[in-house]
């Protein structure tokens, strides 16, 4: 039943941004705002992965040092 009434609601909402003078006027004035934050969420994504990437090398190299340690 929840998903009914949210598709219900989708479908309206769609329906009124692309349907209506005013739903338009509203993409057109949301629009850049969108693109910007969709451009910040990218950058954010990729510094996410570059910091995976530094902290998956940081164990790395840590298991390599206890390894090295434990043998001596």
């Amino acid at each position: 039943m929840l998903a009914a009434v949210a598709g219900a609601l989708g479908g309206a909402v769609a329906g009124y941004l692309f349907l209506t003078r005013d739903g338009r006027e509203l993409r057109d004035q949301l629009g850049p705002g969108l693109e910007d934050m969709i451009g910040r969420l990218q950058d954010l994504q990729t510094s996410v992965q570059h910091a995976r990437g530094v902290a998956d090398q940081s164990w790395s190299a840590l298991r390599d040092i206890t390894r090295e340690s434990g043998r001596a």
